[in-house]
């Protein structure tokens, strides 16, 4: 977990420390220098001491050098010093390094005439000195014996510690000054300054975007609160500026609210008008459509047994045109009662699927025979392209072909027929297998195509399509007749049953709409699909505008 500390903190202890390894580093070479101006002291009172030593020495032995035996010590004025002969200082150095290393030192250089070191404690220092002794010419010296001088020094160590002491009380007191002079400095020119920006914003934060740095520094940070106050100044700008366009926004969101709620009305009122005047109307259009084409058949008898031209004859022929007349807007207003109850039962989730085994070749010779009398009337070939191998699969029969019936009268409806063309016209419903595209599995898929000669559609018109209520040819005067349901209904059937309808097609040479259906529905997907389609139209009839 990460520590959290202030800023004046962290300053503190980064400065502190760097202050503190500075005088270290600082310190190391005076102590070391004071260290060795002790010893060098200790070193030259070493040799005052054995020269005295010497003399006095001399004194008693009447003037000539006197040998001592081996550990035998002659003191003369407390001065714990012995003269060895070579041999016996070859003797003693066996067990004693420093004499060794001392005598080497005075065998290799004949003009090296002392030799000393140090053992430092925690209390006391021990030096010890030795000095040759030579005899002969100045210029060949022969070394005959030494003196040894081994002594302690308590003073040394004193000196040393009373130095040590000094230096360490200096220390601590200019890092002291150092850390309140700086922590002085950096409160008043850099954490007063943080503070009270960190004032500025908490006020900021809290939602107060009228308040203002106000920092007199002349450096960085004035410059820093002089951008704060301008940020603020903007925000307060765009603050105001969004608060107007919310309440131009929640006007609007009223306006739209009141918009939205009449809408849902005459949507409701509309889905409610069509739900009862269509049925109210399919019962006398049904009566209106069968007395029509009884009255049809029975003027075709009597222009059948009229004889001669004549007026009678004439006014026959106006009656049959007329009655035709009849049957034909009757059937179209027929058909878009149909349409319209169709959808409005898909808006409503009202779906019952009834899934049984269907024949394609069965049921595409049957659409097929329902569409013929209408090509046969604008002379247009139909033709039926069955593969060998169609399988028997297992989907809704009614809204397959009333998905494919759709398909075929549109293809029939928009084909021109030859005289008008200068082309046969040809209308081919086509079914085939679909091979998964794993080897080895079984067929799971059909494709039911129909295919016409007319006009084709536009690229940027094929999506459109099957949007509801819109047509190629809009307007008062358009050529075909149609309410632009029939596409949408045909993709919404297909959806129900698990499949797909595509389109393919090209200006001036025909199109192709195929519904892709599996050969075995999912039960469980059919269950979803009829849950699902059931919620959309409570919500749709729920729904509610705020």
């Amino acid at each position: 977990m990460r520590l959290r500390a202030s800023l004046a903190t962290k300053i503190l202890l980064v400065f502190g420390g760097a202050i503190t390894v500075s005088l270290l580093a600082a310190s190391l070479a005076p102590l070391l220098r004071m260290n060795a101006i002790v010893d060098e002291g200790q070193y030259d009172l070493s040799r005052l001491m054995a020269a005295a030593w010497d003399q006095l020495d001399r004194q008693a032995a009447g003037g000539k050098p006197r040998w001592h035996e081996a550990g035998h010590d002659s003191q003369h004025a407390g001065i714990p010093a012995r003269r060895l002969s070579l041999e016996q200082a070859r003797g003693l150095a066996k067990d004693d390094a420093f004499l060794a290393t001392a005598l080497e030192q005075f065998e290799r250089d004949p003009t090296r005439v002392e030799f000393h070191s140090a053992r430092r404690g925690l209390t006391s220092f021990d030096y010890r000195y030795a000095r040759a002794m030579r005899t002969g010419p100045a210029n060949d010296q022969k070394l005959d014996g030494v003196i040894l001088l081994d002594r302690r020094s308590k003073e040394a160590s004193q000196l040393l510690l009373v130095n040590l002491a000094y230096l360490v009380a200096a220390g601590l007191a200019i890092v002291l000054f150092s850390l309140t002079a700086f922590y002085f400095l950096a409160d008043r020119l850099i954490l007063r300054p943080v503070r009270a920006l960190t004032a500025t914003a908490e006020k900021v934060r809290e939602g107060d975007l009228t308040i203002r740095s106000e920092i007199r520094t002349a450096d960085e940070f004035e410059r820093l609160s002089e951008t704060f106050n301008s940020m603020l100044g903007d925000l307060h700008s765009t603050q105001n500026q969004l608060r107007s366009i919310n309440q131009a926004l929640d006007t609007k969101l009223n306006e739209l609210a009141e918009s939205n709620v009449a809408l849902y009305d005459a949507a409701k009122l509309k889905g409610e008008f069509l739900a009862n005047v269509s049925h109210e109307l399919r019962t006398p259009l049904n009566s209106i459509i069968g007395f029509a084409e009884l009255l049809l058949e029975i003027a075709r008898a009597e222009h059948a047994s009229a004889m001669g031209g004549g007026e009678h004859a004439a006014s026959i022929q106006k009656r049959i045109r007329y009655l035709e007349n009849i049957v034909v807007a009757s059937r179209g207003l027929l058909e878009l009662i149909n349409s319209l109850l169709e959808m409005a039962r898909l808006e409503a989730g009202k779906i019952d699927i009834r899934v049984e085994k269907l024949s394609l070749r069965d049921a595409c010779q049957g659409v097929l025979g329902l569409i013929a009398p209408l090509a046969d009337k604008k002379r247009i070939t139909l033709k039926l392209e069955l593969a060998d191998d169609l399988p028997v699969i297992e989907t809704d029969p009614t809204k397959f072909q009333q998905i494919i019936f759709n398909l075929l009268s549109n293809a029939v409806k928009f084909t021109d027929p030859p005289e008008r063309s200068g082309k046969p016209g040809v209308v081919t419903l086509r079914a085939e297998r679909l091979v998964s595209a794993q080897a080895g599995t079984d067929v799971d898929r059909v494709r039911v195509s129909v295919i016409d000669t007319g006009p084709g559609i536009p690229p940027d018109e094929q999506e459109r399509i099957f949007e509801k209520f819109h047509q190629l040819d809009r307007g008062h005067t358009r050529e075909h007749a149609g309410t632009g349901l029939g596409l949408a209904i045909t993709r919404e059937l297909a959806g129900i049953l698990q499949g797909d309808v595509t389109l393919f097609s090209e200006v001036g040479r025909g199109s192709m709409f195929s519904v892709i259906l599996p050969v075995k529905m999912d039960p469980e997907l059919a269950a979803e699909i009829q849950l699902e389609a059931r919620f959309r139209g409570k919500v749709a009839r729920r729904r509610t505008w705020f």
